[in-house]
């Protein structure tokens, strides 16, 4: 996806300007370390600079183009890693916060969604949290993408977008399996009249 057409559908969706992590950011101000996952063009990292984020943050990224956006933009405290989820061999410090915001949840199929989870829970220092942000339910076919039940699909002039939406009863099962203690919902509404989901997983 260029670019240009990625950061519209941040718009479009309205978070643009980091109005998740508005919704968050209480909880994960003391992290010492904050990993994202799936970085993109750095809209969190952005985010989390204006709010003055004391903290270090490792954002891992799959794409090179994007990575290379990100390292221009990183800054201090600020680490850039070019890896995909799915193969990701963590053994450095764990982290405090793992954030998966803006629906990255939605490219990967359904087992390696439970994967990841798990691997992030193996990431996280006891009490650590894994925070992940993406549509409630069905609230993704506003926005004009073609559903048939959780698969969705979009087909545009750059591509084709082919995701699995996630909702609450998987987010549970994925908690359950990876070993979280414990694991609620917060609901709120982008700038755009969206319905989002917020999901924090406590190790």
């Amino acid at each position: 996806m260029p670019l240009k057409i990625f950061k519209g559908f941040a718009e479009k969706i309205g978070l643009a300007n980091g109005e998740d992590v508005d919704q968050i950011y209480e909880d994960i101000k003391d992290s010492a370390l904050l990993i994202e996952f799936g970085s993109g063009y750095g809209r969190v990292i952005k985010a989390l600079k204006a709010k003055n984020f004391k903290g270090k943050v490792v954002g891992i990224e799959r794409v090179h183009e994007l990575t290379e956006v990100l390292k221009e933009n990183a800054g201090e405290n600020i680490t850039i890693i070019e890896d995909d989820l799915c193969y990701l061999d963590w053994h450095r410090e764990k982290a405090d916060t793992i954030l998966w915001m803006w629906s990255g949840i939605l490219e990967l199929t359904p087992e390696d969604q439970e994967e990841v989870i798990k691997k992030a829970y193996n990431m996280l220092v006891d009490g650590g949290r894994l925070i992940i942000e993406c549509p409630f339910n069905d609230s993704i076919s506003k926005v004009g993408m073609l559903s048939n039940d959780k698969k969705i699909v979009v087909k545009e002039s750059w591509g084709v977008l082919d995701a699995t939406l996630v909702e609450s009863n998987d987010i549970e099962n994925y908690s359950s399996k990876a070993g979280f203690s414990s694991h609620s919902l917060l609901k709120y509404e982008t700038t755009t009249n969206l319905t989002r989901a917020i999901y924090t997983l406590i190790k």
